[in-house]
């Protein structure tokens, strides 16, 4: 999976993906498949446990994954309870952000309309409610979701 040619200018904030919060068990995340599996869908990636994070001690792996033309995207998967957990896209754009959030759709999420988001952007306002990712589509659909939530959440 690549993104198209990077944009110096776009938009970045840190993007947080999780199962709906009415089925906040419903990846069943564990950060040692998380890690393999991310291991495989990204040859060059690399993943780091981190320890407990956090008021709740939630255990945590940080990774990073190539986009190709130089571009990396960095992350953080948490679990603070067993099964339990999202995955952070930092200081991404929504093209770099995207390709995560399909991966997560297409492998992590065990359907595809399990994948919700927010952003940091939207949280530093007082935005509680998740959006959805598109249930279908690739990469594109999917950056468009994202780049008109940041457009939304910074006018």
């Amino acid at each position: 999976m690549t993104i198209p040619t990077p944009d110096p200018n776009a938009l970045r904030t840190t993007f947080s993906f999780s199962p709906p919060v009415d089925d906040a068990a419903a990846w069943n995340l564990n950060l040692d498949d998380f890690a393999n599996r991310i291991l495989q869908a990204f040859p060059g990636a690399g993943t780091s446990p981190q320890g407990p994070m956090g008021p709740r001690g939630a255990d945590t792996l940080s990774f990073e994954v190539p986009l190709g033309g130089g571009i990396w995207l960095e992350g953080l998967a948490a679990t603070p309870f067993p099964g339990m957990g999202s995955v952070m896209a930092i200081t991404a754009s929504a093209d770099e952000a995207a390709v995560l959030a399909r991966w997560l759709r297409d492998t992590v999420a065990p359907a595809p309309d399990l994948v919700c988001f927010t952003s940091e952007h939207a949280l530093d306002l007082g935005e509680t409610e998740y959006e959805r990712i598109p249930a279908h589509g690739d990469v594109h659909d999917i950056a468009q979701v994202l780049q008109a939530h940041i457009e939304s959440v910074r006018a």
